[in-house]
């Protein structure tokens, strides 16, 4: 089950450290000292952060704690280095809430097998469960199998294969083991759906079209996207994902190769990570900065972000559901960018929260003035349902360590404002720092499982 852990410190730090905590969780570093949680102030000498756990180990994870303190200075933030432990005057607490629900977890499943075994593999934990007839399956010869597991018990690194009566194994198509999102999962052809799987199937497709923006002057090109059984589910809204730089979007476009999100949304489905869902790559204004950036930003003085918002919010989202079967409503649109992209989106949520409740940022860049973070600093809440945000440590993919930054700190200084604002970190608020990542495409690709399956996770 998931339960909030806080955790407070109090005490003189020095100059530009802030306290941290390492614990063998996936949440919260998994014991490494460099991926340690950083605390966020809250007042004179006091910190405190909130995080979402899972598991029933949590409490004896928490004996194991090793507070500590890190440096919030480059280069020592971008190399992971510095770490140490609490000055022995400074004092922490924790407390660990209530389960906010129990978890359980129904894996229905279609075999042939007489006889079926579950294996969860849960860090060094191994456990069987065994699968129960429950129907018959598509063929004469299959039939629906069933089990019911405590996932309340495991911890975020769960996963599972199955065994039939002489040991043969089912494992994903990959080789790693089944990892669902949701409560309740069917399991076909190694493919995980949220519901019965049709009898028939399509495969994802994409479309390309162009609406014209008349306060930007131009018409823009966007690749929408149409998820597995689009074409045979026909009674189904699914959520949207707008891209900002939609040009580099899709698999083998664009610079580096792209992104590849097209064909890593499609795994993450199948996978049971993601809701189904249609991407909307649009692809960039030919004067990016006008469309990405506020209005008075030193590289954008005419900059026309609200503008380009409302066009998505107003124009592109109503057609596409009049073409499509787009969901409306909070909730079930996400918008994702990089670099000045990423200020887009995170200025689009803040601008526009009622549509663009689900943001991603990877590598936010900097804006002069930082027009968002002074946005962000006349709210007491933020309005927006999950915010994932990360950052690289170095500029250019070759770049000695500690010689170039990805504005790592801009990120974490991002990160503290949302903390202190009512996010909760793994609940509504994902961060990543990835060590040696530069600033460009091939790095944004590697991450981009990690936004995709943190915004829009399985119901």
């Amino acid at each position: 089950m998931t339960r909030i852990l806080i955790v407070e410190c109090y005490g003189d730090l020095p100059t530009g450290w802030v306290p941290c905590l390492n614990w063998p969780l996936p949440e919260l570093g998994d014991g490494k000292a460099e991926d340690a949680p950083m605390l966020v102030p809250i007042g004179p000498q006091q910190w405190a952060l909130r995080v979402a756990v899972r598991g029933a180990a949590a409490d004896s994870c928490l004996t194991a704690c090793v507070p500590g303190m890190r440096p919030l200075q480059f280069p020592d933030f971008n190399l992971g280095r510095g770490y140490q432990p609490l000055p022995p005057s400074v004092r922490w607490t924790y407390t660990l809430g209530p389960g906010l629900h129990s978890a359980a977890t129904d894996i229905y499943y279609y075999s042939g097998w007489p006889s079926i075994r579950l294996r969860v593999i849960d860090g060094q934990d191994i456990r069987d469960f065994p699968l129960a007839s429950v129907g018959p399956g598509r063929t004469r010869e299959e039939m629906l199998w069933h089990v019911c597991l405590p996932t309340e018990e495991f911890t975020r690194r769960w996963g599972f294969l199955l065994l039939g009566p002489h040991d043969e194994i089912d494992r994903p198509p990959d080789g790693t083991l089944y990892c669902p999102s949701a409560s309740r999962v069917y399991l076909m052809d190694g493919e995980i759906f949220s519901s019965l799987p049709p009898a028939t199937r399509s495969a994802p497709r994409v479309e390309t079209v162009t609406v014209h923006a008349a306060a930007l002057e131009h018409t823009f090109v966007m690749h929408v996207v149409l998820p597995r059984d689009y074409d045979v589910v026909a009674d189904r809204e699914f959520p949207a994902v707008i891209l900002n730089d939609g040009q580099n979007q899709l698999t083998d476009h664009g610079m580096w190769g792209g992104w590849h999100t097209d064909s890593t949304a499609a795994r993450l489905m199948r996978a049971g990570r993601m809701q189904d869902s249609v991407l909307v790559a649009v692809e960039m204004h030919p004067n990016r900065n006008r469309a990405y950036l506020p209005r008075g930003d030193a590289r954008a003085l005419e900059g026309q972000a609200a503008d380009y918002t409302d066009f998505l919010a107003d124009q592109v989202l109503p057609q596409l559901r009049n073409r499509y079967r787009v969901a409306s409503g909070l909730g079930n649109t996400a918008i994702v960018g990089s670099s000045n992209g990423a200020i887009h989106a995170l200025f689009a949520g803040l601008h526009r929260p009622e549509t663009f409740s689900r943001v991603g940022c990877l590598s936010y860049a900097r804006l002069q003035p930082e027009q968002n973070f002074m946005a962000l600093e006349h709210l007491t809440e933020v309005p927006l349902q999950r915010v994932y945000l990360d950052s690289g440590t170095r500029w250019a993919e070759h770049d000695p360590d500690g010689s170039s930054d990805d504005h790592a700190l801009v990120t974490a200084r991002l990160r503290e404002m949302l903390l202190q604002r009512g996010h909760v970190l793994e609940q509504s608020l994902r961060y990543r720092l990835a060590y040696g990542d530069p600033h460009n495409e091939g790095a944004w690709r590697r991450r981009m499982p990690g936004c995709l399956e943190f915004l829009l996770p399985p119901a």
